[in-house]
């Protein structure tokens, strides 16, 4: 089965069907509490296809957000940070084994019951390395084992090394039932989870139709199907731009969707209600393949330098860039900084030509530099947005000046994704972002020679200060994670490139976001 390797953080935007909504917070007129809606019907936008459906072969955004529909975890974790119980009832927990104990009665949407040997395959699929899952070494720590006990519900994981926030990460993984575990790709376009929701109708690209259980009894916070304001049906319809989706919200033809930039200023200025998210609004990593430019310490740092983050951050927010916080993103975001953009080499274009230079980077016929007989070429690929296309140009207009000769290139998140991770590393600097609320999901990204780390970065301060925080218990790790962090942006192993307000917008309900909008906590009301 092919797995897509895509941003574990993504904007993801909603679908387009008509439904006039009122505001969730009260009676229009009245002031007062607005009522419970009883089996509503709720429209949503995602930006992007979901694709593949099936739990344990995608982290990209928009997927798991479709997938929560229809999929439960062990855990959920509050702002706080704070694990809550799911299909879970109790737990123990250490930075290297977890025991769960599941709550009786839970069943799967065929109305069989879910078992805790499933939840151990679950794992198990995930770790085994024929089946290539993205969550395993993201959510899942590499080589984790997996024993069951069915007669008292008990499930215990074992991690080979330790995790700071073990319980946490394994609290995102969403639990498939046992068809899905035994054919994954009959599954890669249907549920088969103990999720509040079934998946009735699917058009790939187009639309997917998803309608409430009658029988859920286990959500977190005493949530079942008969608590008020659930949406009986949600329609979920693809919309891939960014002002389309704003449109449908302004007229109320869809009650969800994403949507940034200058489009959110005209939501925002409508009072359109909304859940942000504070996140990147691109990162730009760079190809350290040893017969890669980039290789070299001095052309990553004189990239860095030459690039203006603030001007690319203002084109791509409408003027209202702000500088980069934190590779970490989400709730909770545990650990996070809120100014790693000051370790960054600072944007110098005379201190760019000095360190190319210095390094032996030659300016050459053509004003292009070369070194030992190379030419100093740069493959830039970004993803395609009419913000993006105007940034990226701009950025390489400046890069050309310094003398680097560069290729610029646009396409979807699934062309570029097919190009970082296709093993022919034909690229040396691309515009993507990997966000998330933990900093031990982040790992596989920045470290280690698995595919997720298609950059190939290997920085040693960061490799320490891993090692270190990952013996330290949740957030007593936190000055480790975040001289890590530093250590990355100042070597130029990567470069945050402005920091946006990523806001779903909610008419006519409420409800929790964490990476995803969580379909549990949705209450329609009008």
């Amino acid at each position: 089965m092919k797995v897509r390797y895509l941003p574990v953080l993504a904007v993801a935007a909603a679908g387009a069907l008509v439904l006039t909504a009122c505001s969730p917070s009260s009676s229009p007129g009245t002031g007062q509490p607005a009522a419970a809606v009883t089996d509503g019907t709720l429209n949503w936008a995602l930006s992007t296809d979901p694709g593949n459906l099936f739990p344990q072969g995608s982290t990209f955004a928009d997927s798991r957000q479709l997938m929560a529909f229809g999929y439960d975890s062990l855990i959920t974790v509050d702002d706080n940070g704070t694990p809550k119980p799911w299909l879970a009832e109790k737990w123990t927990a250490s930075s290297t084994e977890v025991t769960f104990t599941l709550k009786d009665g839970v069943t799967c949407s065929d109305g069989s019951p879910l078992t805790a040997q499933t939840v151990a395959d679950n794992f198990t699929w995930i770790t085994d390395t024929k089946n290539s899952s993205p969550v395993s070494g993201t959510f899942v720590p590499v080589g984790m084992t997996a024993k069951a006990d069915n007669s008292a519900r008990t499930v215990t994981v074992t991690s080979p090394t330790p995790n700071s926030f073990f319980l946490e990460l394994l609290g995102q993984v969403f639990i498939a039932c046992g068809k899905a575990i035994a054919s994954p790709d009959k599954y890669s376009s249907a549920f088969d989870g103990t999720g509040l929701y079934t998946l009735s109708a699917v058009k790939p690209g187009e639309s997917y139709t998803l309608t409430r259980r009658d029988d859920y009894t286990w959500g977190p916070d005493g949530t079942t199907s008969k608590t008020a304001g659930l949406p009986k049906t949600v329609t979920v319809s693809v919309v891939s731009d960014d002002t389309t989706r704003a449109n449908l919200l302004l007229a109320g033809s869809i009650n969800t969707g994403t949507v940034v930039g200058p489009d959110a200023a005209r939501l925002d200025a409508q009072g359109i209600p909304g859940l942000p998210l504070k996140s990147g609004s691109t990162e730009l990593f760079f190809n350290q393949a040893a017969s890669r430019p980039a290789s070299d310490p001095a052309v990553r740092k004189a990239l860095v330098q030459s690039t203006n983050t603030k001007a690319m951050a203002d084109i791509m927010a409408g003027g209202k860039g702000e500088p980069f916080q934190s590779l970490l993103s989400g709730k909770p975001t545990t650990c996070a900084i809120e100014d790693v953009h000051k370790s960054a080499p600072a944007f110098d274009t005379a201190a760019a030509a000095k360190t190319l230079d210095d390094a032996g980077w030659k300016v050459g016929a053509g004003g292009v530099r070369s070194k030992d007989g190379q030419g100093l070429s740069i493959k830039l690929l970004y993803r395609n947005s009419t913000e993006k296309a105007t940034a990226f140009e701009f950025l390489a207009d400046e890069w050309k000046k310094l003398g680097v000769d560069v290729t610029l290139r646009g396409g979807d998140t699934a062309v570029l994704n097919d190009l970082k991770s296709s093993g022919t590393g034909d690229w040396d600097v691309i515009d993507w972002y990997v966000g998330a609320p933990f900093p031990t999901t982040l790992v596989p990204f920045f470290s280690g020679s698995t595919s997720s780390n298609f950059s190939k970065i290997n920085n040693s301060t960061y490799n320490e200060h891993v090692a270190l925080a990952s013996n330290k218990l949740g957030t007593q790790g936190c000055p480790d994670w975040q001289i890590a962090e530093r250590a990355l942006v100042s070597n130029a192993d990567i470069l945050g490139i402005g920091w946006i307000k990523n806001t779903t917008y909610t008419r006519g309900f409420t409800a929790n976001r964490s990476l995803q909008i969580d379909p549990w906590s949705i209450r329609q009301s009008g």
